[in-house]
């Protein structure tokens, strides 16, 4: 996983094209809701141990279970929203996977989690900027700063000095 520069920010996420890891003997693939055509794909192609699922929830028990059971050779295939495949991400590295297990496709919208820097709420389904937070009301900008720690993306109050004079709503991406 890499990270992308943009106006000067490093943190927000660049996703590489996801390749069949040819060194494992196990392929897990988890999906947030339907798998998509690249996770279908890299399945087909996948001649060895292999086991697909689909969570709607990143916390689901059955999920837990089969990342405790991962075998040490076995790469994990990660699709969908972005804070569902990094909340999965969390786990399977408290799980005891190493970041090089793990593989994570394009998330497939721009739905961010957003944590809030006055309050410390996380408002999700975040798809424009300004917006307000769930927890303290502020109208936020919302950044490209990413927090791995939180799958969540920093946001500001816009405009403090004149709360009147807010910026445009656009969407982010």
């Amino acid at each position: 996983m890499q990270t992308e520069q943009l106006n000067g920010v490093v943190s927000k996420p660049a996703y590489s094209p996801v390749e069949l890891n040819p060194k494992s003997s196990f392929h897990l693939f988890i999906a947030e809701q339907a798998v998509t055509g690249e996770m279908q794909s890299l399945f087909d192609g996948c001649g060895v141990d292999k086991e697909s699922a689909v969570y709607s929830d990143a916390s689901d028990s059955r999920l837990l279970e089969s990342l405790a059971a991962m075998p040490l050779t076995g790469t994990l295939y990660l699709a969908g929203s972005e804070p569902f495949i990094w909340r999965v991400a969390s786990h399977a590295r408290q799980a005891g996977l190493r970041p090089d297990q793990i593989r994570m496709m394009v998330p497939v919208s721009r739905e961010r989690h957003l944590f809030c820097c006055h309050c410390y709420q996380i408002t999700e389904g975040v798809t424009y900027s300004p917006f307000i937070c769930s927890g303290c009301g502020l109208s936020l900008e919302v950044t490209d700063h990413f927090a791995r720690l939180h799958s969540a993306y920093f946001g500001y109050q816009a405009n403090a000095e004149d709360s009147s004079d807010m910026p445009e709503k656009r969407e982010v991406g």
